[in-house]
Protein backbone atom coordinates (compact mmCIF):
# COMPACT_ATOMS: atom_id res chain seq x y z
CA UNK A 1 0.00 0.00 0.00
CA UNK A 2 1.26 3.60 -0.76
CA UNK A 3 1.32 6.93 1.30
CA UNK A 4 -1.31 7.91 -1.23
CA UNK A 5 -3.32 5.54 0.09
CA UNK A 6 -1.98 4.58 3.45
CA UNK A 7 -3.68 8.05 4.90
CA UNK A 8 -6.47 8.68 2.89
CA UNK A 9 -10.73 8.51 3.32
CA UNK A 10 -13.46 7.74 0.71
CA UNK A 11 -16.49 8.84 0.02
CA UNK A 12 -19.33 6.78 1.19
CA UNK A 13 -21.29 7.36 -2.43
CA UNK A 14 -18.78 7.66 -5.07
CA UNK A 15 -15.76 6.30 -3.69
CA UNK A 16 -12.96 9.15 -3.83
CA UNK A 17 -10.29 9.25 -2.01
CA UNK A 18 -9.20 12.00 0.12
CA UNK A 19 -7.23 13.38 3.31
CA UNK A 20 -9.12 15.07 5.84
CA UNK A 21 -7.25 17.49 8.62
CA UNK A 22 -7.36 20.08 11.39
CA UNK A 23 -10.68 22.07 12.03
CA UNK A 24 -12.56 24.97 11.62
CA UNK A 25 -13.44 26.57 7.57
CA UNK A 26 -12.64 24.16 4.92
CA UNK A 27 -10.42 24.57 2.11
CA UNK A 28 -9.99 21.99 -0.46
CA UNK A 29 -7.08 21.27 -2.46
CA UNK A 30 -7.53 19.89 -5.87
CA UNK A 31 -3.91 18.34 -7.70
CA UNK A 32 -2.95 19.18 -11.06
CA UNK A 33 -3.04 17.07 -14.22
CA UNK A 34 -1.24 13.52 -13.86
CA UNK A 35 -0.04 14.42 -10.07
CA UNK A 36 -2.19 13.91 -6.69
CA UNK A 37 -2.99 15.38 -2.97
CA UNK A 38 0.39 15.01 -1.96
CA UNK A 39 1.81 17.67 -3.86
CA UNK A 40 0.28 19.92 -1.34
CA UNK A 41 1.66 18.52 1.59
CA UNK A 42 3.55 21.73 2.57
CA UNK A 43 0.16 23.57 2.25
CA UNK A 44 -1.28 20.68 3.88
CA UNK A 45 0.68 21.51 7.02
CA UNK A 46 0.46 24.92 6.94
CA UNK A 47 -2.94 25.24 6.80
CA UNK A 48 -4.07 22.99 8.73
CA UNK A 49 -3.37 24.72 12.29
CA UNK A 50 -5.99 27.53 11.14
CA UNK A 51 -8.55 25.22 8.81
CA UNK A 52 -10.34 21.91 7.72
CA UNK A 53 -8.32 21.18 5.34
CA UNK A 54 -9.58 18.41 2.44
CA UNK A 55 -7.54 16.78 -0.29
CA UNK A 56 -9.17 14.86 -2.47
CA UNK A 57 -7.47 12.37 -5.40
CA UNK A 58 -9.51 13.17 -8.68
CA UNK A 59 -11.13 9.91 -10.75
CA UNK A 60 -7.88 8.39 -12.19
CA UNK A 61 -5.21 9.76 -10.06
CA UNK A 62 -3.23 8.87 -6.88
CA UNK A 63 -5.13 6.17 -4.33
CA UNK A 64 -8.44 7.34 -6.74
CA UNK A 65 -6.91 5.56 -10.13
CA UNK A 66 -9.08 2.58 -9.88
CA UNK A 67 -12.19 4.48 -10.41
CA UNK A 68 -13.80 3.89 -13.52
CA UNK A 69 -14.08 6.58 -16.20
CA UNK A 70 -15.00 8.60 -18.15
CA UNK A 71 -12.58 10.92 -17.19
CA UNK A 72 -14.35 14.10 -18.44
CA UNK A 73 -14.36 17.81 -17.36
CA UNK A 74 -18.14 17.22 -16.43
CA UNK A 75 -17.53 13.84 -14.16
CA UNK A 76 -14.47 16.02 -12.61
CA UNK A 77 -17.33 19.12 -11.61
CA UNK A 78 -19.52 16.42 -10.72
CA UNK A 79 -17.14 14.96 -8.36
CA UNK A 80 -16.21 17.90 -6.65
CA UNK A 81 -19.56 19.08 -6.25
CA UNK A 82 -20.48 15.64 -4.91
CA UNK A 83 -17.16 15.51 -2.16
CA UNK A 84 -18.48 19.03 -1.20
CA UNK A 85 -22.34 18.03 -0.44
CA UNK A 86 -20.68 15.06 1.64
CA UNK A 87 -18.78 16.41 3.65
CA UNK A 88 -20.56 19.04 4.40
CA UNK A 89 -17.82 21.42 3.24
CA UNK A 90 -20.21 24.76 3.04
CA UNK A 91 -18.91 27.66 2.09
CA UNK A 92 -15.68 26.23 1.01
CA UNK A 93 -12.60 28.38 -0.12
CA UNK A 94 -11.68 25.82 -3.46
CA UNK A 95 -8.00 26.14 -4.16
CA UNK A 96 -6.70 24.50 -7.21
CA UNK A 97 -3.63 24.62 -9.08
CA UNK A 98 -3.82 24.12 -13.33
CA UNK A 99 -5.94 21.25 -14.25
CA UNK A 100 -7.30 21.47 -10.68
CA UNK A 101 -8.07 24.96 -11.21
CA UNK A 102 -10.01 24.55 -14.42
CA UNK A 103 -12.52 22.06 -12.21
CA UNK A 104 -12.90 24.58 -9.46
CA UNK A 105 -13.79 27.58 -11.58
CA UNK A 106 -16.04 25.39 -14.06
CA UNK A 107 -17.88 23.71 -11.19
CA UNK A 108 -19.05 26.98 -10.13
CA UNK A 109 -19.13 28.67 -13.81
CA UNK A 110 -22.03 25.64 -14.47
CA UNK A 111 -23.78 26.25 -11.01
CA UNK A 112 -22.78 23.39 -9.45
CA UNK A 113 -20.61 25.27 -6.93
CA UNK A 114 -23.66 25.76 -4.00
CA UNK A 115 -20.94 24.97 -1.48
CA UNK A 116 -18.21 26.96 -2.49
CA UNK A 117 -17.37 30.28 -1.37
CA UNK A 118 -14.14 31.58 -2.64
CA UNK A 119 -11.90 30.27 -5.87
CA UNK A 120 -7.82 30.37 -5.68
CA UNK A 121 -6.68 29.45 -9.10
CA UNK A 122 -2.73 28.60 -9.13
CA UNK A 123 -1.10 28.47 -12.45
CA UNK A 124 -4.36 28.56 -14.68
CA UNK A 125 -4.55 26.28 -17.77
CA UNK A 126 -4.88 27.61 -21.04
CA UNK A 127 -5.37 25.97 -24.59
CA UNK A 128 -4.37 28.82 -26.72
CA UNK A 129 -0.30 29.00 -24.77
CA UNK A 130 -0.12 25.14 -24.77
CA UNK A 131 0.97 22.58 -26.92
CA UNK A 132 -1.60 19.94 -26.46
CA UNK A 133 -2.33 18.69 -30.06
CA UNK A 134 1.32 17.51 -30.00
CA UNK A 135 1.46 16.14 -26.82
CA UNK A 136 -0.17 12.57 -26.82
CA UNK A 137 2.47 11.59 -29.72
CA UNK A 138 5.42 11.87 -27.17
CA UNK A 139 3.57 10.27 -24.42
CA UNK A 140 2.48 7.48 -26.27
CA UNK A 141 5.98 7.26 -27.54
CA UNK A 142 7.31 7.33 -24.24
CA UNK A 143 5.33 7.75 -21.41
CA UNK A 144 7.56 7.58 -18.68
CA UNK A 145 9.99 9.63 -19.94
CA UNK A 146 7.63 12.04 -20.94
CA UNK A 147 5.96 12.44 -17.15
CA UNK A 148 10.28 13.34 -16.10
CA UNK A 149 10.54 15.75 -18.52
CA UNK A 150 7.21 17.35 -17.16
CA UNK A 151 8.36 16.60 -13.73
CA UNK A 152 11.64 19.47 -14.63
CA UNK A 153 9.50 21.67 -17.07
CA UNK A 154 6.86 22.76 -14.27
CA UNK A 155 9.59 23.56 -11.40
CA UNK A 156 11.61 26.88 -11.76
CA UNK A 157 14.10 26.00 -8.73
CA UNK A 158 15.84 23.30 -9.26
CA UNK A 159 14.79 21.00 -6.13
CA UNK A 160 16.82 18.30 -5.02
CA UNK A 161 16.85 14.72 -6.79
CA UNK A 162 14.87 13.06 -4.13
CA UNK A 163 12.07 15.90 -5.16
CA UNK A 164 12.20 15.35 -8.77
CA UNK A 165 11.91 11.71 -8.74
CA UNK A 166 9.22 11.60 -6.26
CA UNK A 167 7.20 14.45 -8.76
CA UNK A 168 8.43 12.43 -11.76
CA UNK A 169 7.44 8.87 -10.50
CA UNK A 170 3.61 10.50 -9.70
CA UNK A 171 3.33 11.82 -13.15
CA UNK A 172 4.73 8.36 -14.54
CA UNK A 173 2.07 6.66 -11.71
CA UNK A 174 -0.98 7.94 -14.12
CA UNK A 175 -2.26 5.03 -16.22
CA UNK A 176 -1.81 6.57 -20.23
CA UNK A 177 -5.56 6.30 -20.65
CA UNK A 178 -6.09 9.02 -18.18
CA UNK A 179 -3.42 11.17 -18.93
CA UNK A 180 -4.68 11.24 -22.48
CA UNK A 181 -7.92 11.82 -21.50
CA UNK A 182 -6.81 14.86 -19.11
CA UNK A 183 -4.85 16.31 -22.05
CA UNK A 184 -8.02 16.16 -24.25
CA UNK A 185 -9.82 18.60 -22.08
CA UNK A 186 -7.38 20.41 -21.42
CA UNK A 187 -6.78 20.79 -25.19
CA UNK A 188 -10.59 22.71 -24.98
CA UNK A 189 -10.11 24.96 -22.13
CA UNK A 190 -9.88 28.33 -22.21
CA UNK A 191 -10.51 30.17 -18.80
CA UNK A 192 -11.27 33.29 -20.45
CA UNK A 193 -15.00 31.61 -21.99
CA UNK A 194 -16.08 30.98 -18.37
CA UNK A 195 -15.10 33.06 -16.12
CA UNK A 196 -17.62 35.56 -16.47
CA UNK A 197 -20.08 32.86 -14.77
CA UNK A 198 -17.42 32.59 -11.67
CA UNK A 199 -19.46 35.02 -9.25
CA UNK A 200 -17.62 34.14 -5.81
CA UNK A 201 -14.81 36.19 -4.56
CA UNK A 202 -11.75 35.03 -6.85
CA UNK A 203 -7.28 34.85 -6.43
CA UNK A 204 -5.58 34.29 -9.37
CA UNK A 205 -2.09 32.97 -8.09
CA UNK A 206 0.75 32.73 -10.30
CA UNK A 207 4.33 32.31 -10.78
CA UNK A 208 5.81 35.59 -11.98
CA UNK A 209 8.60 33.22 -14.09
CA UNK A 210 6.07 30.65 -15.41
CA UNK A 211 7.44 29.42 -18.41
CA UNK A 212 4.62 26.97 -18.95
CA UNK A 213 1.77 29.37 -18.35
CA UNK A 214 2.03 33.20 -18.79
CA UNK A 215 0.68 35.27 -16.06
CA UNK A 216 -1.06 37.31 -18.53
CA UNK A 217 -3.36 34.48 -18.68
CA UNK A 218 -4.46 35.00 -15.13
CA UNK A 219 -4.29 38.88 -15.38
CA UNK A 220 -7.11 38.86 -18.72
CA UNK A 221 -9.36 36.31 -16.77
CA UNK A 222 -9.29 38.17 -13.18
CA UNK A 223 -9.89 41.97 -15.55
CA UNK A 224 -13.33 40.39 -17.01
CA UNK A 225 -14.42 39.35 -13.54
CA UNK A 226 -16.32 41.49 -10.37
CA UNK A 227 -14.39 39.73 -7.77
CA UNK A 228 -10.70 38.51 -8.49
CA UNK A 229 -7.42 39.48 -8.00
CA UNK A 230 -4.11 38.39 -8.78
CA UNK A 231 -0.90 37.63 -6.84
CA UNK A 232 2.43 37.05 -9.19
CA UNK A 233 4.70 34.91 -6.53
CA UNK A 234 8.46 36.14 -6.83
CA UNK A 235 10.82 33.15 -8.26
CA UNK A 236 8.34 30.91 -9.48
CA UNK A 237 7.39 28.82 -12.28
CA UNK A 238 4.78 26.97 -13.02
CA UNK A 239 4.36 25.09 -10.04
CA UNK A 240 4.25 27.85 -7.06
CA UNK A 241 3.17 25.21 -4.55
CA UNK A 242 6.23 23.65 -4.79
CA UNK A 243 8.77 26.61 -5.60
CA UNK A 244 7.59 29.00 -3.10
CA UNK A 245 5.58 26.38 -0.47
CA UNK A 246 5.56 29.11 1.99
CA UNK A 247 4.59 32.15 -0.25
CA UNK A 248 1.71 30.06 -1.06
CA UNK A 249 0.40 28.80 1.92
CA UNK A 250 0.43 32.48 3.24
CA UNK A 251 -1.59 33.80 0.17
CA UNK A 252 -4.04 30.85 0.30
CA UNK A 253 -4.50 31.00 4.31
CA UNK A 254 -5.12 35.28 3.97
CA UNK A 255 -7.69 35.03 1.20
CA UNK A 256 -9.69 32.21 3.00
CA UNK A 257 -9.55 34.05 6.22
Amino acid sequence: MSDAERFTERTSARGIAYRSLGSGAPIVLLHGWCLDRRMWMYQEEALAATHRVISPDLPGFGASRGLAGPYTLERYTDELAALLAELGAHGATVCGFAFGAMVALSTVAAGKGRDIGRVIAIGVPSASTAPYPRMPKAMRRDWPEFARRSAQAILKNVPSPATLDWLAAMYGATALPVALAGVEILASFEPAAIVQGVTVPTLFIHGADDDVVPPRVSQECAAKMRDARVELVAGSGHLAVLDQPQRVAELIAAFAA
